[in-house]
């Protein structure tokens, strides 16, 4: 927890000063309470532009779709509402990036009935879809399963259908940062796998397959390389159009 505390604090530093992180950075504020605290700052900094229900007007654009145009990662928003958008109505706002974050937890939580609603498979099926094709062994939801991959509790408001699909799709198609994988090989002949956290100059933050957060020094590396790609199988050919539909709706939390 304390990693996560300083890294987290390391990141929003990088971005308040406009440098581009090593790891996908996500939402760290994204409790009830802090969507209910979101909302009040939406309300009475965005909604003059984006109207009260976030459906945009005017020029503006619709945030309740989830489909945003100029970012589609949490670190991406962060940037666009800190800095604005340059040659557009989109002002930089001077807010804490707390409330940043409190904001855009709101603006994702627009779009997460939208999405259920729009999706339309069948949530009972890709439950057992996501089961048998042991999705589990690397992806948490509701706080079971593994570390590997991407927690997708709260997928269904972090990314529209379209990207969900894709990622299942053709999962090399869009790795994020966050889960490039590091290989080395000490001076002293270890060989050292893990989930590349973090890295700097001189040293490598990792994960092991047991969860455990390590740190490599560069001065004790004989080879070094980060591996972009992800592990996680194409379902492309191995599960049907509507079986994709079915998964895609279980994840999002659809109609069962």
């Amino acid at each position: 927890m304390l990693f996560r505390a300083v890294f987290t604090l390391c990141a929003l530093a990088g971005l308040a000063a406009g440098q581009e992180s090593t790891v996908a950075i996500t939402n760290p504020f994204t409790t009830p309470l802090d969507i209910e605290e979101g909302s009040r700052t939406f309300l009475s900094q965005c909604a003059n532009c984006h109207g009260r229900d976030g459906r945009g007007g005017q020029g503006t654009p619709d945030l309740t779709t989830g489909n945003f145009r100029r970012a589609s990662s949490d670190e991406g928003l962060f940037q666009v509402v800190s800095r604005g958008v340059s040659g557009t109505t989109m002002p930089a706002f001077s807010l804490s990036g707390r409330s940043i974050w409190q904001t855009l937890a709101y603006v994702r939580s627009l779009s997460a009935g939208r999405t259920r609603e729009l999706a339309k498979g069948d949530a009972g099926r890709g439950a057992a879809l996501f089961e048998s094709q042991g999705c589990l062994g690397c992806h948490s939801r509701q706080g079971k399963g593994g570390a590997s991959g991407p927690d997708l509790t709260e997928i269904g408001s972090e990314r529209t259908l379209q990207e969900i699909r894709t990622s299942l799709l053709d999962p090399q198609g869009d790795v994020a940062p966050g889960f490039w994988r590091l290989r080395a090989q000490t001076r002293d002949g270890r060989t050292v796998e893990g989930l590349r956290l973090n890295e700097d100059t001189y040293s490598v933050q990792y994960m092991d397959g047991s969860g455990r957060l390590s740190t490599l020094m560069k001065s004790d590396v004989a080879r070094f390389e980060v591996d972009r790609r992800s592990p996680m199988p194409a379902l492309k050919g191995k599960l049907s159009g509507p079986q994709i539909e079915d998964l895609v709706a279980f994840l999002v939390g659809g109609k069962r």
